[in-house]
């Protein structure tokens, strides 16, 4: 591992007037398939949902979600949603546990437990930026986490989040003394453990958000080739709302 650690939809008649209709009719997936696929429960419909986010810096920097609530707007102009970043960073995924039931200090930020907050969804992030020293440990401590949560907050969603996918030939590029290949073989380790959460995902059947960009270098903040850049705030946000809308997790 490097030394550099970075961090219903209410019907009315058939014939009502309906302003999400064109949006309904964009997705071919209907709502059983979906339920199948992810193996969970739904969530029930009400006027207000709230959102936790949690991860490293990469999920950090969409701050207090202006952006990610702007897209939800569009989808659900009736709803009020709400955004709460538990992220933090330079913390990688052993801290989730810790995080889910304690308070926590992070450099002089103090956070309440995450389960005090009364939540309908929480989105996981890999904390892929911030590898730990065995891939296997990622496993164990989702498995952790998720029985905490059901434990805690049964009626919530769990969704897994796979942030902006590091570049490989210029990784940390401003903010470690690196050579192309030592940022290849960080770029490498840090992608093999994003893949790892979207393959985790998979195998227990959860919802996960695709967000790593394709490599495309205008989603990577050119001050340290680490972090998203504004468009890749902007590309995150709407990636995430695109995915709870088609997919149902909050209903309308």
């Amino acid at each position: 591992m490097g030394i550099f650690s970075v961090c219903c939809l209410v019907t009315f008649s058939f014939f009502s007037f309906n302003p999400l209709l064109s949006l309904e009719r964009t997705f071919a997936k209907p709502i059983y398939q979906i339920k199948k696929i992810f193996n969970s429960q739904t969530i029930a419909p009400k006027n207000s949902y709230t959102i936790v986010l949690v991860g490293d810096s990469m999920t950090d920097y969409l701050g207090s979600g202006h952006e990610l609530k702007k897209y939800l707007k569009n989808y659900y102009p009736n709803k009020q949603i709400d955004i709460a970043n538990f992220s933090v960073g330079s913390t990688n995924i052993l801290t989730l546990p810790d995080r889910l039931q304690n308070l926590t200090n992070y450099n002089g930020r103090i956070s309440e437990p995450i389960l005090n907050t009364d939540f309908d969804l929480i989105i996981i992030e890999s904390f892929g930026h911030n590898p730990i020293p065995q891939l296997s440990q990622h496993n164990e401590v989702m498995d952790q986490a998720r029985q905490m949560i059901k434990q805690r907050q049964p009626w919530a969603r769990v969704v897994l989040l796979a942030t902006i996918a590091p570049h490989a030939d210029r990784y940390a590029e401003g903010v470690a003394n690196l050579t192309t290949e030592e940022r290849r073989e960080w770029a490498k380790e840090r992608a093999s453990y994003i893949k790892n959460h979207i393959d985790y995902a998979k195998s227990h059947k959860l919802p996960v958000i695709d967000a790593r960009g394709g490599g495309n270098i205008d989603y990577i903040n050119t001050n340290d080739f680490i972090h998203p850049s504004v468009t890749g705030i902007d590309f995150l946000s709407r990636e995430i709302a695109d995915f709870i809308f088609k997919n149902r997790i909050l209903p309308l």
